[in-house]
């Protein structure tokens, strides 16, 4: 069957107003329909066939094949939700580094794609004025984060009623993720169950900017944001021995509790995707346990191939041409990173996963030049060293049950839970 024939009439496209004001400022029953309406407007186009607003209403395991649909309408499309998508390498490189694209409007506030905005204006922006953060396997982190992983690990007590070891991410991925970056945040260690807690609240937000999530998930968000603030700026003027000892010298220390929040969450799935692209090959899982050398090969792979952060949208700030077309101010476009990932224009045998892939780098995932630049190097090692953990204490890994994927969530993309046995 043909593709449906899409216009690329800005102003035929069936959108919904952007909401106006923060969360913060609007009552329930406001949110709550802007949040209803929001979902069912993406609900009809993907109903339609615009294969962009099925990836949007997040209800896949697998989004991929919706990249591939878009990617046969060229390397720039216009989908009815109101936003240009951008599946080529070489165009999504352009739009990536370009500063004629902002993360939101020119004004600093959301467009009319953005479902949300939290806080003034939108705090992805904000973030994006952050100085890039140095390699962390220079500052003195990849010590604590090494001891966290392996003090993780060795805590493993198994559940003697499941029919498997462990369950991968709930019981060693996201608890090592979560304290190595308290750690190196310098949260006291008496506040870093707190500081889990609100992480946790925070994992939808990214999605949240783009894809509607439940009233409950939203005010949810809003209120660990605030509470997260706190607590890191509480941790910042914090001398106590305690913290001094437990976290190095010049220690990476983010302004934004939204960036620390983001970066944990990106560590966590991409850590995942990789475990579970590793354990689909199972002759690559037993390379890198014979050879822990290439654990920053299976990340960089990982990052082409299956990333933890999925898209990666963009405003006109600047009247330009994209493609061939022009795009005014204010028009919303959103890069695949993942589509990106494996364009075969770029990568050779783009669908096959391969630790000896010569130019996995090329990818665009985790963008320097994007919300997450400033936790990249943080996040890379975190993944890097929970393979090697992985792969040292258990050369046997295997799945042992079905994954779970969460649903809603087209930004960010990696496993709830996944049953292993070693």
């Amino acid at each position: 069957m043909a593709e449906p024939t899409v216009s690329d009439d800005l102003t035929g496209a069936l959108t919904q107003p952007p909401l106006g004001r923060t969360v913060r400022a609007v009552a329930d029953r406001e949110l709550g329909t802007h949040l209803l309406e929001t979902r069912g407007i993406h609900w009809i186009h993907a109903a339609n066939g615009d294969p962009y607003a099925a990836v949007l209403r997040g209800q896949s395991d697998d989004p991929y094949p919706e990249y591939e649909r878009l990617r046969a309408r060229g390397p720039l499309s216009f989908s009815p939700t109101g936003s240009w998508v951008v599946s080529g390498h070489a165009l999504a490189a352009s739009v990536l580094s370009s500063a004629d694209f902002g993360v939101s409007g020119a004004d600093g506030g959301p467009v009319a794609q953005q479902v949300l905005s939290y806080g003034e204006g939108c705090p992805l922006e904000h973030e994006r004025g952050l100085p890039a953060a140095r390699g962390a396997a220079e500052s003195g982190d990849r010590a604590v984060v090494e001891r966290v992983h392996r003090e993780t690990l060795e805590g493993l007590v198994p559940d003697p009623s499941a029919s498997y070891a462990f369950e991968l991410v709930g019981g060693f991925v996201r608890p090592a993720v979560t304290a190595a970056t308290a750690a190196v945040l310098g949260v006291p260690s008496d506040r870093r169950a707190e500081f889990g807690a609100l992480v946790e609240q925070l994992r939808p937000l990214s999605d949240s900017l783009l894809a509607p999530q439940s009233l409950r998930t939203v005010r949810a968000a809003d209120d660990a944001l605030a509470a997260l603030t706190v607590l890191l700026a509480d941790s910042a003027a914090d001398s106590s021995a305690d913290a001094a000892a437990d976290a190095p010298a010049g220690s990476l220390r983010p302004d934004g509790a939204l960036l620390s929040a983001l970066g944990v969450s990106a560590a966590v799935r991409l850590t995942g995707n990789a475990v579970l692209a590793l354990l689909a090959h199972p002759g690559q899982w037993k390379e890198l346990c014979e050879r822990p050398g290439l654990a920053p090969a299976a990340v960089e792979e990982t990052l082409r191939y299956d990333p933890p952060v999925q898209l990666d949208a963009r405003v006109v700030r600047t009247e330009t041409e994209l493609a061939g077309r022009r795009l005014p101010v204010g028009a919303h476009v959103v890069v695949l990173t993942a589509a990106a990932g494996r364009d075969p224009e770029v990568f050779a045998d783009p669908e096959r996963f391969d630790l000896a892939r010569p130019d996995a780098a090329a990818h665009l995932a985790l963008h320097p030049a994007g919300p997450y630049g400033p936790v990249a190097s943080l996040v890379r090692l975190q993944a890097e060293v929970a393979l090697r953990t992985l792969a040292g204490r258990f050369p046997g890994l295997r799945q042992a049950g079905p994954v779970l994927h969460p649903r809603r969530a087209p930004v960010g993309r990696g496993p709830l839970s996944v049953p292993v046995s070693a």
